[in-house]
């Protein structure tokens, strides 16, 4: 958030109450992992959009999945590595991410409701019984795009990530699970919020 407290005086002013300065702009931002460089920012507009602006290329797939898109489109064919905020966790998003070249992960963390298609309840039942660091990885196809779920046994709970690249060691030995060989530019990490 951009703190301005005039809703006036301000274009795009919003009160977001779940935020520690709630009034002003709200603001989505990519930024590179390693160097900490902004490339990208964008106005989140809120109601007051105006009509004439025209509708956004991939609006029919959600606005979520539509502003992941558009932020990323720089990274397209690159190979690079999205970490997202938990509020991105959307398999769709993520997936359509992989099919434009760009690989990503984010925490599904669960509000609400958990992320469609993650059977976050059968996950919950099979790490019942393990031991607390027990790692389990759950490996899904959707439009021909393979994804992984990444789970953790903690002491009170279930840690999980969703993720279109990564590794896991099996027989001691490590199983990438992209086609980017481990310690190259594509695993740079680029942070989204």
């Amino acid at each position: 958030m951009s703190i301005w407290f005039n809703r006036w005086t301000c274009p795009g002013w919003m009160f977001v109450p779940r935020k520690p300065h709630p009034f002003g702009n709200e603001y989505h931002t990519i930024c590179c992992g390693v160097t900490g460089v902004m490339f990208g920012i964008n106005l989140v507009e809120g109601k007051d959009r105006p009509r004439e602006r025209p509708a956004d290329e991939n609006a029919n797939l959600g606005s979520t999945v539509s502003l992941l898109l558009r932020m990323c489109k720089p990274l397209y064919s690159t190979g690079k590595v999205m970490i997202l905020d938990s509020g991105f966790c959307v398999l769709k998003g993520i997936i359509k991410l992989a099919e434009c070249g760009v690989y990503a992960a984010a925490q599904i963390k669960k509000r609400r409701y958990c992320p469609a298609m993650v059977p976050r309840e059968a996950i919950k039942e099979k790490m019942q019984d393990h031991a607390v660091g027990t790692m389990q990885c759950i490996r899904g196809t959707l439009s021909s795009t393979p994804y992984f779920i990444f789970s953790l046994k903690k002491p009170d709970y279930i840690s999980s990530m969703m993720s279109t690249y990564g590794s896991i060691f099996q027989n001691g030995r490590d199983t990438t699970r992209n086609d980017t060989p481990r310690g190259s530019a594509g695993f740079r990490a680029f942070r989204f919020t």
